[in-house]
C-alpha cells in the first residue's frame, strides 16, 4: 500500500496535476480514490487549492473517511485555518487519536491555547490516551497557560510510559517548565536525556534566559557550540539573555556572532537585535540596524518608537512616528498607539497624546482596555484628571488596568482618598484587583499621608483580596512609613519581610532617611544598596547628600571619591514643557543650550521679581562644598526653572505651564514655584518623578506636605491602624489639604485663554 500511495502521488505530479485512470482493478478501485486525495493534500499549500479537493472529496462520498478527513484538517490547520479544522473534526463520526491531536496541534500552533487544552480534556474523556505527538502538542499550550497542576500531571504519566525517552516530548517539558518559572525542573529533564537536538538545547537556554539566569544560558551556549550548529531560534534565546543583563559588552558580542555566523539578514533576528540594543539604552545603534533592514514590520517600527521615547527624543518619536503612518505597507496596531501614547505620558505632551487619541478613535480602537488603560494614564499624567475620568466612565468595558490607571492618577495628585474610593469600588462592582491595583492604591496612600488607611489595606491584602505582597507592595509601605518620619516602623517591616529585601525597598528606607536626616540608619542601608547594585550613582549621591545634610564633609568627600573611582555618572535633572505641539528639554545648568541666551535675559528678571516679593534661595538644597555665589548659580539654573522661563516667555498670559521632570522637585524650586505663580499669576503643573504639584497664587496642591518634614510630635503622626471592622471610616480621616476646585478653575483659566 505505501508503495502504490507512492507510485500514485509520483505519476499525480508527472502528469501534471491530472488524475490517472485507475479503474480498470477492481482492487485499485477499492483504495485508489482515497489515496489520491490523500497524496494531493499532502502538497497543498493555501486555502483555495484546499478547497478544491476538499469538494472533490465530498463529490466523491469520501466525507466520513476518517484517515482522508484527518489529512484534510492537517492540510487546514498547516495553513491557519483552524474554523474549518475544528468543522471538519465535529462532523468526523468516528474520531481516533490522530483527528484528536490534530486538532489540538492546530489550536497550539494558531495560540489558540485554552481550545487546546479543553480539546485535549475531551479527548481524555472519551478514553483517548495521549501518545508522543499529542504529548508534545499539548504541553506548549500547558506552558502558555502556566497550568503548573495538569503540566506536572501529564509529565508523571509520561514518565510512567515505557516510551518515555522521546526527544520531542522532552524538549516540549523543558519549555513548559520554562514558562512555569521553573528552571531546575528543565534543567532535571533536559540531563535526563539520552539524545539532544537543536531544539532541546534551544529549549534549556531559553529557561535560564527566560528566568533571569544569563550566565548560565550563555555558558549552555558555549557548551552547544562545540557539537551542534545554532539556529534563528538559539540566537533569539541568546538575544533574550542580553536583554536580561543589561550589559553593553555582553550584546556588542552577541551581535558579533550573529554578523560570522550568518543571521544577520533573519526579519526576526533583525529585530531582536534592536530590541536588544534599545534595552541598553543604545538608540542610535539600534536604529542604524533598523534603517538596514529590508523589510521592516510593525513590532520593528514599534520597537524603534519605543526607543526614542525612553531615551526622551521626542522629535525623533513624533518624526518617527508620523512616518509609520505613512507607511503603506504597516499598519498600525494598539502595541505602537501605546507606544506613542506612553511617550505623551512620560513627557507631558498633552496636544500630541490629544491628536493620537483622535487617531485611536478614527481607527476604530476606542474598544480596547489596553489602549483605554494608556489613554488614562496619558491624561493623568499630563495633568488632566478631569479628562481621564470622563474617558473612564465613558469606557463600555473597564478592566483592572483601566481602574488602575485612574486609581494611579488619583495618587499622583495626591488624591489620596479618591483612590480608596475607586479601589472599594472595584470590590462592590465584582472587579479583582492585582498587584498593580494594591501598589497604586499604596502609593496613593503614601502620597497623601494616610498612613493608617494605607496600613490597613496592606495588612488585608491576602485576607481580603487574596494577594501575597512583593517587593513594589513592600516599598510602598517602607515609603509611607518613611513619609511620616517613622523610620524605625519602616526598617522593621524590611526585617519581617518573607521575601529577600529587593532595590526598590532599601531604595525608598534610604529617601527617607535623607529627608528625615536619619544618617546612621541611612549608612547601613546604603551599603546593602551597594551590594545589590553597586553601579548605580543615585545610591551614591543620595548618601552623599545624608552625609551634607549632618554636616559630616569627610562623608561626603569619601562618597564622592568612591562615586569617581567607579566612573559612575549621576543622571542629570531634565525637564519638558510642550508649546504648540513641540516638546522643549532643558538640562540643568545647561548654559549651551541654544535658547539658553534668550531665557537667561528673562531668567534674571523673573529671580528679581520673586526675591522682591520674598523668595530666598535655600543653599541647603545644594549640597557641593563650593561659595554661596556658586550655590545661587546652580540653583537659579535647574532645570524646571529653566522650562519655566522658557514657557512664561512663549505663552500668552493667564495661560498653564505645565512641566514634566525626571527627578524629585527639591525644596528651593518648590518654593521659587510658589512666589511665581503669585508674581506671574499663572497657574503652574509640575511632575516630578513622584506626583504633581499644582502651584496657584503663591500655594501648592500638596500643602506642602511633599516638602516639609514632619515632626516626630504624636499629635501629628497617627500610630494607630484602623480597626479592621471599620473600614467604612476611612472617609472620616482626617485629610490634607485638597483644592476640590481646582480643576474646575484651570479649566475655565484655558477656556478664557
Amino acid at each position: 500500500m505505501i508503495r502504490f500511495s507512492t507510485l500514485v502521488s509520483g505519476y499525480t505530479w508527472r502528469q501534471n496535476g491530472s488524475r490517472p485512470n485507475l479503474k480498470n482493478s477492481h482492487i485499485l478501485h477499492f483504495n485508489a480514490s482515497e489515496l489520491w486525495h490523500a497524496s494531493i493534500l499532502q502538497r497543498l499549500k493555501g486555502p483555495k487549492p484546499i478547497q478544491q479537493v476538499h469538494a472533490q472529496i465530498v463529490i466523491s462520498g469520501l466525507s466520513q473517511n476518517t484517515r482522508l478527513c484527518n489529512r484534510l484538517m492537517n492540510s487546514y490547520a498547516s495553513s491557519r485555518l483552524i474554523e474549518q479544522t475544528h468543522k471538519i473534526f465535529s462532523l468526523i463520526e468516528q474520531k481516533n487519536l490522530f483527528s484528536w491531536t490534530i486538532l489540538i496541534n492546530g489550536f497550539t500552533k494558531n495560540g489558540l491555547f485554552l481550545e487546546a487544552v479543553e480539546a485535549f480534556g475531551q479527548m481524555v474523556n472519551c478514553g483517548l490516551m495521549p501518545n508522543a505527538i499529542t504529548t508534545s502538542s499539548i504541553l506548549p499550550a500547558i506552558g502558555k497557560l502556566r497550568l503548573t497542576l495538569i503540566g506536572k500531571s501529564l509529565h508523571c504519566y509520561w514518565v510512567k510510559q515505557a516510551y518515555r525517552c522521546n526527544v520531542f516530548v522532552q524538549s516540549a517539558l523543558v519549555h513548559m517548565y520554562s514558562k512555569f518559572g521553573c528552571p531546575i525542573a528543565a534543567r532535571y529533564v533536559f540531563d535526563s536525556m539520552s539524545v539532544r537536538n537543536v531544539v532541546s538545547w534551544n529549549a534549556i537556554i531559553f529557561a535560564y534566559s527566560n528566568n533571569g539566569l544569563v550566565e548560565e544560558a550563555i555558558r549552555l551556549f558555549n557548551v552547544m557550540r562545540r557539537s551542534l550548529s545554532m539556529d534563528t531560534f538559539t540566537i533569539m534565546s541568546l538575544v533574550s539573555a542580553a536583554f536580561g543583563i543589561g550589559d553593553l559588552q555582553i550584546v556588542t558580542q552577541i551581535h558579533g556572532l550573529v554578523v560570522r555566523s550568518g543571521h544577520d539578514n533573519s526579519q526576526p533576528v533583525e529585530t531582536g537585535l534592536i530590541e536588544m540594543y534599545v534595552g541598553v539604552n543604545c538608540v542610535d545603534d539600534a536604529y542604524c540596524i533598523f534603517c538596514e533592514m529590508p523589510v521592516k514590520d510593525v513590532v520593528a517600527w514599534t520597537l524603534m518608537l519605543t526607543g526614542f521615547v525612553k531615551s526622551r527624543n521626542w522629535s525623533m518619536a513624533v518624526e518617527h512616528f508620523n512616518q509609520m503612518i505613512a507607511t503603506e505597507e504597516v499598519e498600525l496596531d494598539s502595541v505602537a498607539l501605546i507606544g506613542i501614547l506612553s511617550g505623551c505620558s512620560s513627557l507631558g505632551a498633552l496636544q500630541q497624546g490629544r491628536r493620537v487619541h483622535a487617531l485611536v478613535i478614527k481607527m476604530g480602537f476606542e474598544v480596547d482596555t489596553f489602549l483605554g488603560s494608556s489613554i488614562i494614564d496619558m491624561y493623568a499624567n499630563c495633568a488632566k484628571l478631569d479628562d481621564a475620568r470622563i474617558f473612564f466612565e465613558g469606557m463600555a468595558d473597564k478592566d483592572a488596568a483601566c481602574w488602575n490607571a485612574l486609581i494611579a492618577g488619583n495618587g499622583m495628585h495626591g488624591n489620596g482618598n479618591e483612590a480608596i474610593d475607586l479601589f472599594l469600588k472595584m470590590k462592590e462592582l465584582g472587579i479583582d484587583a492585582n498587584e498593580s491595583t494594591l501598589v497604586s492604591v499604596l502609593s496613593a496612600c503614601a502620597h497623601a499621608g494616610l498612613v493608617d488607611q494605607g496600613l490597613y489595606i496592606f495588612d488585608n491584602m491576602v485576607a481580603r483580596w487574596n494577594l501575597f505582597p512583593n517587593q513594589k507592595h513592600y516599598a510602598c509601605v517602607v515609603d509611607l512609613l518613611g513619609r511620616a518620619g517613622r523610620l524605625n516602623d519602616a526598617y522593621s517591616v524590611i526585617r519581617n519581610m518573607h521575601l529577600q529585601p529587593g532595590l526598590d525597598v532599601y531604595g525608598a528606607l534610604l529617601g527617607a532617611c535623607k529627608a528625615h536626616g536619619n544618617m546612621e540608619l541611612g549608612v547601613e542601608v546604603s551599603q546593602r544598596l551597594f551590594e545589590l547594585k553597586p553601579h548605580d550613582a543615585g545610591y551614591y549621591i543620595l548618601l552623599s547628600n545624608i552625609y551634607a545634610l549632618s554636616g559630616n564633609l569627610e562623608g561626603v568627600k569619601s562618597t564622592r571619591l568612591l562615586l569617581r573611582s567607579k566612573t559612575l555618572m549621576k543622571d542629570p535633572g531634565l525637564s519638558s514643557i510642550e508649546i504648540n505641539g513641540a516638546v522643549y528639554t532643558f538640562m540643568a545648568s545647561e548654559k549651551d543650550h541654544p535658547l539658553y541666551p534668550e531665557i537667561s535675559r528673562f531668567l534674571k528678571d523673573l529671580i528679581f521679581r520673586i526675591q522682591e516679593e520674598g523668595y530666598v534661595p535655600d543653599s541647603k538644597s545644594v549640597y557641593q562644598d563650593v561659595s554661596e555665589d556658586l550655590k545661587k548659580d546652580i540653583l537659579y539654573h535647574h532645570s524646571e526653572k529653566l522650562a519655566i522661563a522658557f514657557g512664561l516667555m512663549r505663552t500668552k498670559p493667564g495661560k498653564i505651564i505645565r512641566v514634566t521632570k525626571n527627578l524629585r522637585t527639591c525644596n528651593d524650586c518648590h518654593s521659587s514655584c510658589k512666589y511665581i505663580s503669585k508674581v506671574f499669576g499663572r497657574t503652574l503643573v509640575i511632575k516630578d518623578k513622584n506626583r504633581f504639584h499644582v502651584f496657584h497664587g503663591g500655594n501648592c496642591s500638596c500643602g506642602d506636605y511633599c516638602i516639609n518634614l514632619l515632626s516626630n510630635d504624636s499629635d501629628q503622626i497617627n500610630e494607630g491602624r484602623v480597626p479592621k471592622d471599620h473600614i467604612a471610616l476611612w472617609m472620616l480621616a482626617e485629610e490634607m489639604t485638597s483644592w476640590p476646585n481646582l480643576e474646575i478653575q484651570i479649566e475655565a483659566e484655558e477656556k478664557q485663554t
